[in-house]
């Protein structure tokens, strides 16, 4: 039996020494077959051991066969620059090799030289054994070798996940089908290293039942909402697939509440052209007796969703408008009808809304002497103008004509003038104003009198008593008791809100007046017990909690002053200053959201708190300007002379020379920026 060993060591050189040391052979006697050359993988992290096979040769070698492997190793020593670089040896493959290894009908058949033997390299999908032990790396085979390939098919089952996803509203399933791989040997030629690969024949199947996927859901927990056509689809497939087998109910959003206006807003218009006939003018936004003005749409509630775990999904709460029915207006089922011939007006904050219908008086001639100063619930039409000294009130708008001098125009909604203004004073919406100051007195009053009742219900529960036993007087005198023990400031806080209104009772509804007589009789007049009991006691906090919420939101649309020109004039506006035309000389302008003045603004003071819009201000001539504004306002100027003085909050600058399409507001760091 003829003797092998293989050995590794640093060079080639050491492994082949050792091998004869273990062989005990001369170098003559053996054949040398260098396995793996020295050096580094990995970008050089990695050594790798030289590795040769050293096998006795058979007895009586010649000396031609003697020389020829010596050539043959001196080549080979030469070729992998032993102690050099890593590089694979060449294989030189040919059909007329002495020796080499080839596959034919899945058989290995090999020819062996008596210098080199060849090499296998089994594939992972490859069980290669050599004389009954499996080999996994390159393998030399010598002629006493028993060598078995054995080839294994595979069976790879489907697979599939089930995800939740969208706050568990959607169960998503991932499905890959199975594999059947079935693994032949492909016929190679005659090579002296043969990589042994096998060639892989795969089909695809698809075993799932629906019942499995059902049964699947139901143990994570979803009995609802199963896609049972999306389910029987995934098991019909055989290829990689995604679809959604179960689905949560989702939330279905209600609709707030609304109000569908059946009337059309035709606004006059100071800078038509066209000549107006003032006898005519009642005729524009007025509405019949019994016309419907607007129909309450109701709101429609949600339906709140499910998730595929059985978990609520809610929805938003739906918001209805609180309709608040004025004078001369009436509510049959869902329609407001008008009960007199009249200017319909609607007062919307936000989610509130109050409708009206006012008589309108249209004067078509001017207001003098002679006619005398005009006040009226309800909307003015005057053709003419208004003479010097004369007044004119009006509860909802004012539309005048002609020009307005040294005289005074009150408007709680919007005035609109076709004419100048000289020397007058012109205010809309003083009363917004007014209610602002009357809703926050009324915020305190309403928080103490919360705590009040909650000290009389602690009362109660002390006694041992029920809420309805206790009597009108003794509530009275409990509630004095209180005041006097430690709610004095309610009491000053309460006489300050009625002086109030008592005071500004001409430019407020019927609601105000209303509350304050409410609260006189329950905490300020001794001789009368309006409170009936605790209940009556909560339906008076609710009630002023409701006048609130209702003039505590901003009113929508602003209120408007409209006019062409003004001179040495005082102008005020609870939402909004239009001056259309040549523009405003030595006038105050003090607006609670914006000013627009088209032509110049020379000299007076121009307020507002959101947006200053100027097409000329100041003079060549020396005249003071001053324009001002709120921190988060902002001023735009087309031209700005020298000695204009703006301010945006606490910030001021005056020109020292002539500026050009000025804007001017406050940055972060609350610095005026001009640009």
């Amino acid at each position: 039996m003829k003797k092998a060993v293989t050995v590794q060591a640093n060079t080639v050189e050491e492994a082949i020494q050792q091998a004869l040391d273990i062989i005990g052979l001369p170098i003559e006697q053996v054949h040398v077959e260098v396995i793996t050359n020295p050096g580094r993988r990995l970008m050089g992290f990695r050594k790798v051991m030289a590795e040769v096979t050293v096998t006795e040769l058979e007895a009586g070698p010649t000396d031609e066969s003697f020389a020829e492997l010596v050539a043959i190793v001196d080549d080979v020593l030469a070729t992998d620059h032993i102690g050099g670089d890593n590089r694979p040896n060449p294989i030189v493959q040919s059909a007329n090799s002495s020796f080499g290894v080839k596959l034919s009908d899945g058989e290995l058949q090999f020819l062996f030289d008596e210098a080199q033997y060849p090499v296998l390299i089994p594939d992972d999908s490859v069980q290669l054994f050599v004389n009954g032990e499996q080999k996994k790396e390159k393998t030399v085979i010598s002629p006493t070798d028993a060598v078995t390939v054995t080839l294994c098919d595979e069976l790879i089952p489907p697979q599939y996940s089930i995800q939740l996803i969208e706050q568990e509203m959607i169960a998503l399933l991932h499905f890959t089908p199975g594999k059947r791989v079935r693994r032949t040997l492909a016929d190679t030629d005659w090579q002296t290293q043969l990589h042994i690969r096998a060639v892989e024949e795969i089909e695809y199947y698809n075993n799932v039942e629906p019942q499995e996927i059902v049964d699947e859901l139901k143990e994570m927990g979803i009995q609802q909402g199963l896609l049972f056509p999306a389910i029987k689809k995934v098991t019909a497939v055989n290829k990689p697939y995604e679809l959604i087998v179960a689905k949560g109910t989702l939330p279905v959003e209600g609709t707030d509440g609304d109000l569908e206006v059946h009337i059309q807003y035709e606004e006059f218009d100071p800078d038509s052209e066209e000549k107006v006939d003032f006898r005519e003018m009642n005729a524009i936004m007025n509405v019949r007796e019994g016309q419907v003005i607007a129909t309450h749409i109701p709101p429609v509630p949600g339906t709140e969703g499910r998730n595929l775990l059985g978990k609520s999904i809610p929805v938003k709460p739906v918001r209805d408008i609180h309709l608040r029915l004025g004078k001369n207006v009436k509510q049959v089922g869902q329609d407001v009808i008008a009960t007199i011939s009249g200017k319909p007006s609607l007062d919307w904050r936000e989610k509130l809304v109050k409708i009206d219908v006012h008589h309108e008086f249209n004067h078509p001639g001017e207001v003098d002497l002679e006619s005398g100063n005009i006040r009226f619930e309800g909307d003015v039409r005057i053709g003419g103008n208004v003479m010097p000294s004369m007044f004119v009130r009006a509860t909802g708008a004012i539309y005048i004509g002609g020009t307005v001098t040294k005289a005074t125009v009150h408007a709680i909604q919007s005035a609109f003038i076709r004419g100048n203004v000289l020397s007058s004073t012109i205010s809309v919406g003083e009363q917004e104003v007014v209610i602002s100051e009357l809703v926050a007195d009324l915020k305190h009053v309403v928080t103490m009198m919360e705590q009040i009742r909650t000290a009389i219900q602690q009362v109660v529960i002390i006694r041992g008593n029920d809420e309805e036993e206790m009597s009108p007087s003794e509530l009275k005198r409990l509630i004095y008791l209180l005041m006097e023990k430690k709610y004095s400031r309610f009491e000053e806080l309460n006489k300050r809100f009625i002086q109030n209104v008592k005071e500004h009772a001409d430019h407020l509804t019927d609601e105000w007046t209303s509350i304050a007589d409410r609260f006189y009789d329950a905490f300020v007049n001794p001789l009368k017990e309006s409170l009936k009991g605790l209940a009556e006691f909560g339906m008076l906090i609710e009630d002023a909690q409701l006048l609130i919420e209702i003039y505590g939101a901003e009113a929508s649309p602003h209120n408007e002053l409209v006019l062409p020109y003004a001179i040495n004039s005082t102008l005020f506006s609870n939402g909004n200053i239009e001056v259309t035309s040549k523009g405003v000389y030595h006038s105050s302008l003090k607006s609670k959201h914006d000013i627009t003045i088209k032509g110049v603004c020379r000299g007076g003071e121009i307020i507002a708190e959101n947006l200053i819009t100027l097409q000329e201000t100041g003079s060549e001539t020396p005249v003071k300007t001053v324009v001002k504004t709120s921190r988060t306002g902002r001023i735009k100027i087309g031209l700005a002379y020298a000695g204009t003085e703006i301010q945006v909050g606490p910030r001021k600058h005056i020109f020292s020379q002539n500026g050009h399409s000025i804007v001017a507001r406050l940055n972060e760091e609350d610095e005026l920026v001009l640009y």
